[in-house]
Order: C-alpha cells, then structure tokens, then sequence
C-alpha cells in the first residue's frame, strides 16, 4: 500500500497536536475535526481523499496503517 507524503505528513500533524490521543477512535476523531477545520495547509475532506486519507469506515485498515507509519517517522516529537 502506497502512502503519499501529504498523508504522511498530515497524519503525523493530528498526531503531534493530540499527544494523548492513542486509540484508533480517538486518533480518528481527531483527523476528522483537522479536516473539518482545514487546520492542515488548509486542506479540505476531499483534497486529503486525493491525498489518499479517507474517513469512510470501509478504510478504517488504511488509516490503521497511516497511523502506524506516521508514528514510524523521525520526524515525530512525542
């Protein structure tokens, strides 16, 4: 499964900006208000859908796996 850099990157944006954020559910509401806010490079839903971060519950493995990389990332300050 490909990820793209902006997903990468946005993921890992909700992450350093919910540190205590550490379920799945939790994480996933947390992307869902960044998106709604545009708090991200003002992204919008279907820009960050593009970017390939989709909040259907059909893809709820895709973002497990989004999640999972972007805590990878040296780039993480937690």
């Amino acid at each position: 499964m490909r990820l793209s850099q902006t997903a990468l990157a946005f993921t890992r944006y909700v992450l350093q900006h919910n540190p205590r954020a550490n379920s799945f559910e939790t994480i996933y509401d947390a992307m869902v208000r960044a998106a709604c806010s545009r708090s991200f490079e003002n992204l919008s839903y279907q820009e960050l859908a593009s970017e390939g971060v989709s909040f259907s519950l059909l893809e709820t493995r895709r973002l497990e796996v989004l999640i999972t990389e972007a805590r990878k990332s040296p780039f993480m300050m937690m």
